[in-house]
């Protein structure tokens, strides 16, 4: 099984690189990096890494200078900022030697937990090279606001009964979710966004400058609910969804699949105010969301080009 979905990695991620989309011009990114207080550096060493650090003390985060392999898990941090980097997950390993092709397996591009200030994470690059199952970005940090700002994940893959790929998750909450020029591309989900037990009370999501792509064939497992590129809520009641702001947000399906497939869920009955396709967008009625998501991908190409995020990244500045 593992020789399969490594060739289908090897494939995405192959197929990305011949349709690269023309470049952007600079634009400033919409928020700036929080101020930092006595700092400690976080240097990422190879494989697996994962740093514990106190909840309030400040973080820079410092990516080696060539592509990291294996998940980077930051643990703590008041502030924490991390500009640049490269990286990609190898399949995990059981004690035995074999791999682990459960959904206990730490495979994360970037999993942040317990932040308590803000987390500016800029001009990352994430992708399957390295041949797992992988997440994008994964928060469980329900104190922190988290930015993600010129960040593009490249070729992730799984299904239900594995990972998920999904490209952002905030699994264990977060307080306010801002990503402002982000691209992903994915085999099988986008924006993971329902509320949970830790989501506090009135936490947002402000999405802008943003495109998500289904790539490749889906993997079919015994429980395939999913593969949606946006979930607002996975509950019928909704209840305490985030506070979102879409601008200038891309879904791209499958050519299989129609536009309704992209957002969990457009069906009657499933939730308690169902999104609503009309044309080449999607809307969200009676839902605390303020605009709408669109079909397709943006039509000057990616918002985060293969050219932009990553080892060589140049931050563009910020705006007011």
């Amino acid at each position: 099984m593992s020789s399969i979905f490594s060739r289908l990695a090897g494939a995405v991620t192959a197929s990305l690189c011949l349709l690269a989309a023309p470049a952007l011009a600079a634009v400033p990114l919409k928020w700036a990096p929080p101020a930092l207080v006595n700092p400690v550096v976080i240097t990422i060493g190879s494989g697996f890494f994962h740093a514990r650090v106190a909840t309030n003390q400040d973080c820079v985060l410092r990516w080696p200078s060539t592509k990291h392999v294996g998940t980077v898990w930051i643990e703590g941090c008041h502030n924490l900022v991390s500009m640049g980097g490269y990286n990609t997950v190898p399949p995990a390993k059981l004690s035995s030697g074999a791999v682990d092709t459960s959904n206990n397996a730490n495979s994360r591009i970037l999993y942040l937990s317990a932040t308590t200030g803000v987390a500016h994470i800029e001009g990352l690059l994430g992708d399957a090279s390295g041949g797992a199952m992988s997440d994008g970005i994964d928060i469980n940090a329900p104190q922190a606001t988290v930015e993600i700002e010129n960040v593009r994940i490249d070729g992730i893959y799984g299904y239900n009964d594995q990972f998920h790929a999904d490209c952002i998750q905030p699994f264990g909450g977060v307080k306010a979710l801002r990503v402002d020029h982000f691209t992903c591309n994915t085999a099988y989900q986008g924006l993971s966004i329902w509320p949970v037990s830790t989501s506090p009370v009135g936490w947002t999501a402000d999405i802008e400058n943003t495109n998500v792509t289904s790539i490749g064939t889906q993997i079919w497992g015994s429980h395939n609910n999913g593969g949606y590129l946006y979930w607002p809520c996975a509950s019928y009641s909704c209840s305490n969804m985030a506070l979102t702001s879409f601008k200038n947000v891309y879904l791209k399906p499958r050519p299989t699949n129609s536009f309704a497939m992209t957002v969990y869920s457009t069906s009657p009955g499933v939730l308690i105010h169902p999104p609503v396709v009309s044309g080449a967008s999607i809307s969200f009625p009676q839902l605390p969301v303020i605009s709408g998501v669109t079909y397709g991908v943006p039509p000057v190409g990616d918002f985060v080009p293969v050219s932009v995020a990553g080892l060589h990244y140049v931050s563009t500045g910020y705006g007011l």
